[in-house]
Formats: structure tokens, sequence, C-alpha cells
């Protein structure tokens, strides 16, 4: 069973953080790149897709869950786990400083329901799903974010996920939040272990890693994860920890440079954007690859 990651234990959450100076968005923002002509799939537990902040961005929905009669175009979001990482990614930052990528396209698929868990066949039929869609306008997906995660690995996962990055699509997913401070000890989850995917830990405002963030020989990036301020259903907002907050952080990055790259014409490819990354990421002197990766992403 795959599930939204548990919520770490200790962390305040009366702060409000904002990766959008912590990353440097705002320096790909003044020279005209905010997501444009990017798709990303948010693949959680549905969205509030008539938020202030995100309903102009919003470019479909799918429900893969037995939620709401499990009626295909019905996705909300009961926990607001979803809505968070939507508004992290792709606010319009119409009224709150929140979205990286603020012009980036949300497809929205549903394959987590309100308790909070998702059986393998319907993260497996939203990560196809994702792959086949066409826009309107001929739209492609071009990132996938999952902030979730399992213990158990599922071959035919690894499949469907192979079969993404064969596509050219990025896939973004958090190491998770069970974590005991020690780098000494692994802690793994899938999809995020797959050396294939992007995987994402957490750090703080200071630069320090989270205490709860998930370490293991195939962490890729570190972002920030703790108090992570953003859009919650009824258009509400709230600040929520955990390396479920910090991979957005990552999939928003990706979604500038895409953009970037698109309006340069440079080759787009995994490789390509993984060392434009790791040539903006800063190594942290005091931690090791198994809980940094490649460092923190700073533009």
């Amino acid at each position: 069973m795959y599930n939204i990651l548990k919520k770490p234990d200790n962390i305040l959450t009366h702060e409000r953080n904002n990766g959008i100076n912590f990353i440097g968005a705002p320096l790909f923002w003044e020279l005209g790149y905010k997501g444009q002509e990017t798709v990303v799939a948010i693949i959680d537990t549905g969205c509030d897709i008539t938020h202030e902040e995100l309903k102009d961005n919003i470019i479909g929905v799918f429900n893969f869950t037995s939620d709401d009669n499990c009626d295909a175009n019905i996705v909300n979001d009961y926990t607001g786990h979803g809505t968070h990482v939507a508004g992290i990614i792709g606010a319009r930052n119409k009224k709150r400083l929140i979205g990286i990528a603020p012009k980036t396209k949300l497809l929205i698929l549903k394959a987590i329901g309100s308790k909070n868990i998702s059986t393998s066949e319907n993260l497996i039929n939203a990560i196809e799903y994702a792959i086949s869609w066409k826009g309107p306008n001929g739209e492609k997906v071009d990132i996938i974010n999952m902030s979730l995660g399992t213990k158990e690995n599922n071959e035919k996962l690894r499949e469907v996920i192979d079969e993404a990055i064969d596509n050219n699509i990025f896939i973004t997913v958090a190491s998770g939040n069970s974590g005991d401070g020690q780098e000494s000890t692994d802690e793994i989850l899938y999809p995020g272990y797959y050396k294939e995917v992007i995987q994402i830990g957490s750090v703080g405002i200071s630069l320090k890693p989270t205490f709860f963030s998930n370490t293991n020989q195939n962490i890729d990036f570190l972002s920030l994860g703790e108090n992570v301020y953003s859009t919650y259903p009824e258009d509400q907002y709230k600040s929520f920890s955990g390396t479920s907050m910090a991979t957005p952080q990552i999939t928003g990055v990706i979604s500038l440079i895409l953009s970037y790259f698109k309006n340069e014409n440079l080759i787009i490819s995994q490789e390509s954007i993984y060392q434009y990354l790791i040539k903006h990421s800063i190594k942290l002197d005091n931690s090791g690859i198994r809980t940094q990766g490649n460092g923190v992403v700073k533009l």
C-alpha cells in the first residue's frame, strides 16, 4: 500500500517559509521564465481545483480512487496534502508568494483516497495516464511529482517509471520522513529509492539536514522541507513540514529550467537537466552523500 508520508513530529508550524527565495526562483522570473510551456502531473490526494491560487493553472484531472463514487472527474482533496504540494509547485502568486513556477500547468491525478492510502494499481495507472495524456493544445506531461512512498518494492511500478523516463518525463519523489538523524542507517521507500527517479530529502532554512529526512545512497538533492507555507483546501493556507514539501520545490525548479531550455532551444534530456541541477547545488560540509546526495539546489 502506498500512502502520503508520515507527518514528522517536533516541527513548529507557525512559521511561514517558502522555497521561492530559498531556491532562487526570482532569478528565473526576472528573465521571463516562470514555468510556462510545461506541465506537471501531481500524483497525490487530489486538489482543491477551485482554490484562488491554483484554479487558473489546472489543465486536467483524473480520479483513480474510490472516493466520490469513483467519479473520474472529481478530485476532491480530503486531507489537504495534494493541495499543499500543488501550491508549492504552481500557485499563481496572486495574493501570496508560494509557487515556484507560477505559470506551469498542473495535471491533478488523484491516486490516494480520503484514508491516505493507495494501491499499487492506482499508482501505476496514474503514471501510465500521465505518460499518454495529451492536453487541449497537444501538451504533454514534462514532470511527475510523487510525494508518497511505501516499503514494498514493485517491479511493475519500476517498469512504468522506466517507460515515463524513456518518454523524457522527469520524476521527482520524496525520500520519506522516517529518518533517525543518523547517516549510517538507511531508510528506504519506493519509488524514491529507484535510481531512475530524482529522490529528494529535506533541509531547513539554516541549511542543516532535517532530522526526519530519510537517508540512503540514492538521495539526489535536498530542498526546503521545514514549515513550508502553501495552499490548503477552501482558499486557506497552512505550513507543513516533510520531504513531501521539499520534493515539489525541486519539481518547480525543473519546470523553470525546462521553460528556459525550451525558449533557448537547448537539448532537453534526463542527463542535461540533471547536470544543470548539480551545477546549481551546494554541498553541505557536515553531511555525506547518503544524507544530501548532490547537495541543496540553489539557482
